[in-house]
């Protein structure tokens, strides 16, 4: 029995913190000028409570497994949402497609980009920007080389006398 009002215990006190840091994130999102969800000023409350270790992991765990447990179940009234509105889904499915589309090949681009800025040392970027510089020196000096090729003083095709 004691051991079980300990468990319960914890669960409680452990929700009880996560929903401190939701109801305070909500309280301090109504302050703020612009729309923004209160839940994710309270997940970034709970953040920092955690990394200044003034809340223990240990003091939300018992809860926190409980939501990732049943986490899918959490998502169930978003999906039927979705679902009760299917007709303007279908209208806009193209601007869908290409947010999605888009939004991935930004995050790749920016997260290649950033992967390649942090794992390249100082050397390495020295040594890729003077190659990129040869490069434009080269293609600009095929240009200038070939650029008699490329002037011709041809008039375009005009029509003829008929209209031919």
């Amino acid at each position: 029995m004691i051991n079980f009002l300990k468990k319960l215990f914890g669960l409680v006190s452990s929700f009880l913190i996560i929903y401190a840091c939701l109801l305070i994130g909500k309280y301090l999102a109504g302050f703020l000028p612009f729309v923004f969800p209160g839940s994710i000023i309270g997940l970034l409350i709970l953040f920092v409570l955690l990394e200044i270790k003034a809340v223990k992991i240990n003091w939300i765990m018992p809860s926190g497994s409980l939501f990732l447990k049943y986490m899918a179940l959490l998502f169930m009234p978003a999906a039927v949402g979705v679902i009760s509105h299917l007709n303007e889904v279908y209208s806009s499915i193209v601007l869908i497609i290409f947010n999605i589309v888009s939004g991935v090949a930004l995050i790749i681009l920016v997260v290649g980009r950033m992967f390649q800025h942090f794992s390249e040392t100082p050397e390495e970027r020295r040594r890729r920007k003077l190659v990129y510089r040869r490069a434009l020196r080269y293609h600009r000096n095929m240009r200038r080389k070939f650029s008699h090729l490329n002037t011709s003083k041809q008039p375009a095709a005009t029509l003829n006398q008929e209209g031919e």
